[in-house]
């Protein structure tokens, strides 16, 4: 005994086809698809984004070339760091240039010696005959053979009218050490 379909049974045939199809085409190919578009998405901004951070990178390597190739090309060689522990030659240094002093007395502070370029602070305080000495001994200190900063300077003119300059200021030697 066969029975026929009714029209109804026939319409709610083609409606579940048509929700198979739609759910098999959504789960076999739509989602699929999009999480491989999304994932290709992601992975080319990703490749983005490190492109432009090695294209920086490359940029100031570059800047950095030009500068070296600036420094290289002068007629004086740049100063490099002394190594660790230039205490002797450093002290030779400031003897050297403060013998045109009146008088000086020099106070050594701590060395940091935490990091690979070590600092060597020291305070100096020192007498000259004129404004132009004090500034020619200062002018020294900077032009000196070791790498140095000068941290503070404060000049001052003498109490007894003698046209005499008091200098007292802080210089930052620094030094290389390996680890």
């Amino acid at each position: 005994m066969k029975r026929k379909l009714t029209a109804r049974e026939w319409m709610l045939l083609a409606v579940l086809a048509v929700l198979v199809a739609v759910s098999g085409y959504i789960m076999l190919f739509y989602i699929p698809v999009t999480t491989q578009r999304d994932n290709a998405l992601n992975e080319a901004e990703a490749c983005r984004m490190e492109l432009e951070a090695v294209q920086l990178r490359l940029e100031e390597k570059r800047r950095m070339e030009r500068e070296l190739e600036e420094l290289f090309s002068q007629p004086e060689e740049p100063l490099s760091l002394a190594p660790y522990d230039n205490l002797q030659p450093v002290m030779m240094e400031l003897h050297a240039i403060l013998d045109g002093a009146g008088d000086y007395s020099l106070s050594f502070g701590t060395v940091d010696t935490e990091e690979t370029i070590v600092r060597r602070s020291i305070s100096m305080t020192y007498t000259a005959g004129s404004y132009a000495a004090a500034k020619d001994i200062l002018q020294r200190l900077h032009d000196s053979a070791y790498r140095c900063m000068l941290d503070s300077v404060n000049v001052s003119v003498g109490q007894e009218g003698d046209g005499r300059i008091s200098v007292n200021s802080t210089i930052v030697f620094f030094e290389y050490q390996r680890r």
